[in-house]
């Protein structure tokens, strides 16, 4: 099976379409990071993905759903007991693109144009990623940058706010799941939104949310404040973490000693929401809080504050808590290999329905290279074959290895996706650890270039 075939069974309407995207897939994956002509390497070729592309039928619903029941068929095969939905935010920034209608103000400056992307990444409990569940893509009116004031948005209902794409995707990326999974939604602070823990409430929704606002508590002695429950609360115990890279603050990735704290509290509903009575005057909730015990100088301290409506009744339940939260930045990663891997943001069309649609195939490119690294790391022994054809990997054997020999037997993964990185620039020392994402891309992308050329060359220079 071809690395990209299932995603022709995309609906279209018309087979000959998603034939085409598969197709398309092939050829941009070749070449992530080159423009659409580059990576074709043939006119005829780019012009036929520019014209999937400015096809009507051809939506990007249909493409991400293609991506959310491809990674639900992984997740069948995997069998995880429980997956995580990681959800976050990012912004694409087209300014440079002045003819191009349809974009949208971004980063709070009207001269900024661009569109959002609000993905969701299925994750494992000990990282794996298995696909893309759901991608929700817009811009913002140029003619509303202003309007909007904080004290406006307070009043509107929530479907009227940008912030609904957390039920949204909580509904549409909780979809289809095999019995007897369970799942959990894991957002950022952006994500702290009392509605949307009542939907969670009503509809048996589990969910893990970093906590953004000071929120009324209600206890036997009284309404408090967050920050006054969690003072008042003795610590639990004390671990130590992998503190992930953080692309807001420039964080570097190191380890932390946390002291933890856990407990049960109600919150109440917000002020603004006082006249939404179809909404209840408080729900319970589970916190879970880890702050860091003498950090590094000059570094900022960790303190992760989560709200949960998972059971979180023991230590060991609230250490596996931080753990789940320490996987959102996988989504942050996929969104950075969008952006660096892939370099969408230097794609260009005269319409931002276009792009939209080039940004929805580049996130399925992105998605692979997180894949094939992060299969590599969970099952290290299964055979290359899974990811490559015979071909493929005993090109890549004869490549890295600098030898016309090739074993009888297929590498293993790990050391298929390890020759891969050597022809990004891994070094492959024993202190360099897993080759990471970035050189895994920058390998592929040696790879499919000497794919490419293998028709030219005779079977004696291989």
């Amino acid at each position: 099976m071809g690395a990209y075939e299932e995603y022709g069974k995309a609906e279209f309407g018309d087979k000959r379409l998603g034939d085409r995207l598969e197709r398309s897939l092939d050829q941009l994956a070749s070449n992530p990071s080159a423009s659409i002509s580059a990576a074709c390497r043939d006119p005829h070729q780019a012009k036929a993905v520019y014209r999937l592309v400015g096809n009507d039928e051809v939506a990007v619903e249909a493409i991400t759903k293609i991506t959310h029941d491809v990674t639900i068929k992984n997740i069948q095969e995997a069998g995880p007991p429980v997956v995580l939905i990681v959800q976050d935010t990012t912004e694409l920034n087209y300014s440079n693109l002045e003819a191009t209608e349809g974009l949208g103000s971004i980063s709070g400056r009207k001269t900024a144009r661009g569109m959002e992307v609000h993905s969701a990444l299925a994750v494992s409990e000990n990282g794996e990623v298995f696909g893309l569940l759901a991608q929700k893509l817009w811009t913002r009116p140029p003619e509303d940058f202003g309007q909007s004031t904080p004290a406006r948005c307070k009043e509107l209902p929530i479907e009227e706010k940008e912030s609904y794409k957390w039920l949204e995707t909580m509904e549409s990326a909780g979809a289809g799941f095999p019995e007897g999974v369970v799942t959990v939604h894991v957002c950022d602070r952006e994500g702290d939104i009392f509605e949307l823990f009542c939907k969670a409430e009503r509809e048996g929704t589990l969910y893990l949310c970093r906590k953004s606002f000071n929120r009324r508590v209600e206890e036997d002695n009284g309404v408090k404040r967050f920050a006054e429950l969690i003072n008042l609360r003795p610590e639990a115990g004390r671990i130590t973490i992998r503190v992930p890279r953080d692309s807001h603050t420039s964080r570097k990735e190191r380890n932390a000693v946390v002291a933890i704290k856990y407990g049960t509290c109600k919150i109440m509903r917000p002020h603004p929401l006082a006249k939404c009575e179809e909404l209840p005057e408080f729900i319970e909730i589970h916190y879970v809080t880890a702050n860091e015990v003498d950090p590094p100088e000059g570094q900022e301290k960790l303190f992760w504050h989560l709200i949960t409506n998972v059971p979180t009744e023991s230590f060991e339940d609230a250490v596996l808590r931080i753990q789940w939260y320490a996987q959102r930045w996988k989504i942050e990663l996929f969104h950075r290999t969008l952006k660096d891997g892939c370099k969408v943001e230097e794609l260009q069309s005269e319409s931002a329905v276009k792009l939209k649609k080039l940004v929805a195939i580049y996130s399925i490119i992105a998605l692979r290279i997180m894949l094939l690294t992060y299969i590599a790391r969970a099952y290290p022994d299964e055979t290359c074959e899974i990811c490559f054809t015979e071909d493929e990997w005993k090109i890549l054997y004869r490549v890295a290895n600098k030898t016309r020999e090739v074993p009888d037997n297929p590498p293993t993964i790990h050391e298929a996706v390890v020759m891969i990185a050597k022809l990004g620039g891994f070094l492959a020392r024993k202190s360099d650890g897993f080759p990471g994402v970035k050189v895994t891309w920058r390998g592929l992308t040696s790879f499919y270039t000497i794919l490419e050329a293998i028709p030219f060359l005779s079977a004696a220079n291989l």
